[in-house]
């Protein structure tokens, strides 16, 4: 069970390293087992457990979001595959890009 599943990083710019943790608990009876985090893109990249989680645990996905030359509204998508029901999570980050020079 994940604290929350989606984060506005606002306006940020372009060029930057965004950073956002996402906490969670194993809520079940098994120790949760992360097999993937897949970011929707390269600029998304995740960060995961890779050992299990054990019943009342909790534990940390971090996604790093680097907006490159993008801009505007952008929104993206962290897919986890876990022993889950579902078996996949999703977590979504969304930002305002701003053009260097903006005024941020």
């Amino acid at each position: 069970e994940f604290a929350a599943v989606d984060h506005d990083f606002g306006a940020i710019a372009q060029d930057t390293e965004n950073t956002k943790v996402f906490s969670f608990t194993n809520t079940g009876t098994e120790p949760l087992i992360i097999a993937n985090a897949k970011g929707s893109c390269g600029c998304t990249v995740p960060e995961y457990p890779k050992e299990p989680i054990p019943p009342g645990e909790s534990g940390e996905i971090k996604v790093v979001y680097k907006p490159g030359k993008k801009k505007n509204a952008q929104s993206q998508n962290v897919t986890i595959t876990a022993n889950t029901l579902p078996e996949k999570s999703v977590l979504t980050i969304s930002a305002n890009v701003m053009e260097a020079g903006a005024g941020i």
